[in-house]
């Protein structure tokens, strides 16, 4: 199996081997979004917060007196059934929402997705990124020259590489990540993922 590689005017250099182990994967709807879901979850902070009874603010009076007016005896204006009192069974800032995949489904969902990716169109194979100022113009004329998708932009490189993360930083639409790092939520929502040959070299031997 072989797929084009791009330099960075966009044209086209050679042909490159491809593992049809990986890249010859059936789409797994399912496996995709469990293993999204459980990304996305385990990302959430978990920091919400609401007061209890004890813990609202204000006067510890009995709100009437216990016996005479008719109505039910209360001790205190900040319990749960009054406006402006305390949560009961609120979020308390202390639990931790953990999912887990085992790695059979993670690789699954993962091969299934690049090779969706790459059947789709969406999946761009370059050279190398190569920058010689880390400025916003340079990244952006590289991405003018290359056949992109309207929407997001995710480049993966072998390594992380501070001059051309710096130089797409003022890009919103584009993402840089490596190799060891990206994971199914940030491919999902990209119809552009832009591999270097060096990290897709590193991304096979991953995903083997």
């Amino acid at each position: 199996m072989q797929v084009e590689v791009i330099n960075q005017e966009g044209q086209i250099v050679r042909q490159l081997d491809l593992d049809p182990k990986i890249w010859k994967t059936a789409y797994s709807p399912l496996a995709t979004s469990l293993v999204n879901r459980n990304i996305l979850v385990n990302q959430r902070q978990n920091t919400s917060k609401v007061k209890a009874r004890g813990e609202v603010k204000g006067s510890g009076r009995k709100i009437w007196q216990q016996k005479g007016t008719g109505r039910a005896r209360h001790g205190s204006k900040y319990a749960p059934q009054f406006r402006g009192g305390g949560v009961a069974f609120g979020p308390n800032g202390d639990k931790k929402a953990i999912l887990r995949v085992n790695k059979k489904q993670g690789k699954l969902a993962l091969c299934s997705l690049l090779s969706e990716k790459l059947r789709r169109k969406e999946l761009f194979i370059i050279e190398e990124v190569k920058l010689t100022v880390p400025k916003t113009k340079e990244a952006n004329n590289l991405l003018k020259n290359l056949p992109l998708n309207p929407g997001n932009i995710l480049v993966i490189l072998e390594k992380n590489e501070p001059m051309i993360t710096r130089a797409f930083a003022n890009l919103p639409q584009v993402k840089i990540n490596n190799s060891l790092l990206v994971n199914v939520a940030q491919i999902l929502i990209s119809p552009n993922v832009i591999f270097t040959v060096q990290a897709l070299t590193t991304m096979e031997k991953r995903l083997n």
